[in-house]
């Protein structure tokens, strides 16, 4: 089970969403421009086992917005710094972090005193090259935060936020949900193949209809039996996500089997053409895949075909597919996709 952080403190809904925070000598109200509590969107760490709420901006939204100070009697500081961070780090021997973009606005730099409440707007264009990101070993996360320096204890305060990445590349691919040939058989012999054999004992030809994928379509394909000699137990077809940590010589992966379902069970006969149809909105934490993180990680995903005989042998073969976010799909996919009931 997940453990939810509670709740901050939030003004009514309306135009600025506001995060306040009791602090030494003041009191810190954040606001972002144009966002509101209900816009948060809820990100979920299985590996930390975390559940944290954020406000989430596009990879080419301005994060705009003020902090208000409101000093408890008299603020005497050394200047004021507003910061955007993006931050990348990752996990081997060691954890390591590298921040990979920066914009500052600095207040009063040399120095003042603070009796009432004071706005310090930001507005930050800086480029956000990377989707944030929740993995096995790597995490990409950004970040404002402020410092107010102090001569004896500094103020510091940071809230991360959520970027999300439409890749321009992909935009103008056809939706293939809107097909109306999608939801029904078609000829795969101009589609993507995999041959699976074992000497003469197998030999299965497995196609779907294309690589590239955004995050709600679905893969459609067959699994062909030719040769069936094997004593086959049961057959099943997965998504499986490789993060690639490192570059070149140093590199290491692990993967993670996110989804699988069972196709087959027994020994089909020789001519049988099995029918695959794998829903990816129904996949929980599905994200983008990301060919090059700032020279740290890579994401990959793959169609996974196991086949496993009454010995508990096992054969596998493994297909490489691109997924990417159309516009409309920029919230991040949940740990647990709910399923709507159907009115009566």
């Amino acid at each position: 089970m997940l453990q939810h952080q509670k709740p901050q403190e939030q003004q009514k809904k309306g135009w600025f969403s506001s995060l306040r925070q009791k602090m030494d000598a003041c009191d810190m109200d954040l606001k972002f421009t144009g966002k509101a509590p209900e816009d948060m969107v809820e990100v979920d760490d299985p590996y930390e086992q975390t559940s944290q709420k954020m406000h989430m901006f596009l990879s080419d939204d301005n994060v705009a917005g003020v902090v208000e100070l409101a000093p408890r009697g008299k603020l005497v500081h050394q200047g004021i710094t507003v910061v955007l961070t993006g931050v990348v780090s990752v996990t081997s021997d060691k954890e390591e972090k590298e921040e990979f973009c920066r914009q500052e606005k600095k207040f009063q730099s040399d120095g003042g005193t603070l009796t009432t409440v004071t706005p310090l707007e930001f507005d930050f264009n800086t480029p956000k090259e990377y989707e944030s990101y929740r993995g096995l070993n790597a995490k990409v996360q950004y970040f404002i935060s402020f410092r107010v320096k102090r001569s004896m204890m500094d103020i510091n305060f940071k809230e991360e936020i959520w970027i999300s990445k439409l890749d321009p590349q992909y935009q103008g691919l056809r939706d293939r949900t809107e097909d109306k040939q999608y939801f029904r058989e078609k000829d795969f012999s101009k589609g993507v193949g995999m041959e699976v054999g074992v000497d003469d004992m197998l030999h299965i030809d497995f196609k779907y209809d294309k690589k590239i994928f955004h995050t709600k379509e679905r893969i459609v394909g067959q699994v062909h039996f030719k040769v069936a000699k094997l004593d086959l137990h049961y057959g099943e077809v997965g998504l499986v996500r490789r993060e690639y940590i490192g570059m070149e010589q140093n590199q290491f992966f692990e993967s993670e089997t996110l989804q699988k379902f069972e196709i087959m069970d027994g020994l089909p006969v020789p001519g049988e053409i099995v029918p695959i149809r794998l829903s990816l909105a129904s996949i929980p934490r599905l994200t983008p895949s990301y060919p090059n993180v700032h020279r740290k990680f890579m994401v990959k995903y793959f169609v996974n075909l196991v086949l496993v005989t009454t010995e508990g042998k096992r054969y596998f073969k493994q297909q490489e597919i691109t997924i990417y976010r159309r516009k409309g799909q920029e919230a991040p996919t949940p740990m647990v996709i709910e399923v709507q009931k159907q009115k009566k």
